[in-house]
């Protein structure tokens, strides 16, 4: 069974109507379309991808992301997508020496502030010369500190959203 978010050509004309008409009403259709991505289970997201982009989408590809990729799918197909400069320069980024790009390093200045939310409580974290403090205590790594938030153990970068991940390159074969 199609789903009725399925990827539709574009509707031709009709005699005495207006191109404004009918180009709004195409602007309704695809707004329609992507305001209901939301409500549609992870089967429905996965047959629009499949109907839009020709292949499997990403096994372990998050909701939010299906949801984001069929919704650009959408409207690239009523309205255009990249132009080919874009996807050339985007393609050779991506081919460039074969290297993924790196991360680039993250300094953290004495005097600046971290924070971070975790369950309802805010928490401030103080950089010093050596170490950090939090709650008047110095600790001698953001991870010490994330394991006293949390009780469990984290990547200290990671827990205060500092720590950068390169994006993964597309595996061919």
């Amino acid at each position: 069974m199609s789903s009725p978010l399925a990827p539709r050509p574009r509707r031709l004309r009709r005699r005495g109507q207006s191109s404004a008409q009918s180009e709004q009403e195409l602007k309704a259709s695809i707004a329609a379309r992507v305001l209901a991505l939301p409500k549609c289970s992870r089967g429905e997201l996965e047959e629009q991808w499949r109907a839009l982009w020709g292949s499997d989408p990403p096994r372990h590809g998050s909701r939010e992301f299906l949801i984001r990729a069929v919704a650009y799918g959408i409207q690239a197909q009523a309205f255009g997508g990249l132009d080919a400069k874009t996807l050339q320069l985007l393609r050779k980024a991506s081919q460039a020496n074969g290297a993924r790009p790196k991360a680039r390093a993250t300094r953290l200045s004495n005097g600046s502030r971290l924070f971070r939310e975790w369950h309802g409580e805010t928490h401030e974290v103080l950089v010093l010369d050596k170490g950090f403090a939090w709650r008047g205590e110095t600790y001698p790594s953001l991870s010490a500190i994330a394991r006293a938030i949390t009780g469990a153990h984290w990547n200290g970068w990671a827990f205060f959203g500092l720590k950068r991940h390169p994006k993964e390159a597309p595996a061919n074969g």
